[in-house]
């Protein structure tokens, strides 16, 4: 019989943390300080994989990742994130026609604000 005994915690960093995670840079930025403006201390990523390092890393309170519709890592690393991270909880920004399967919000991209501090209000209470 094999066994590993670890003791395995997120790291401990103090305070509300998010990750936005978007190639768009203006999108990411406008995001960024929406959510600082609201408490939160922002990490940026520009792509999935290295969202899901920054997750791993960091342990974001809540995690926004961009999901294209086809040919990307986007909805690998949504799942990963979730499987992996399951202390985050993580928003899809999707293309406009992207229909979420239900397991987590999606937001349409450009965001809506008001929806995004809603999803928050009720992912964070």
């Amino acid at each position: 019989m094999f066994s590993i005994d670890a003791k395995i915690e997120p790291p401990s960093h103090g305070g509300r943390r998010a990750l936005v995670s978007d190639a768009d840079a203006d999108h990411r930025d406008a995001l960024s300080r929406h959510l600082a403006g609201r408490g939160f201390h922002v990490s940026h990523a520009n792509g999935a994989l290295d969202a899901l390092a920054i997750i791993g890393a960091e342990a974001p309170n809540v995690a926004l990742l961009h999901s294209e519709e086809t040919g990307d890592d986007g909805g690998r690393a949504v799942a990963l994130a979730a499987m992996l991270y399951p202390q985050t909880r993580i928003i899809v920004m999707a293309a406009v026609g992207t229909a979420g399967d239900g397991a987590f919000p999606v937001l349409r991209r450009p965001v809506d604000l008001a929806l995004l501090d809603r999803c928050l209000d009720e992912l964070t209470a």
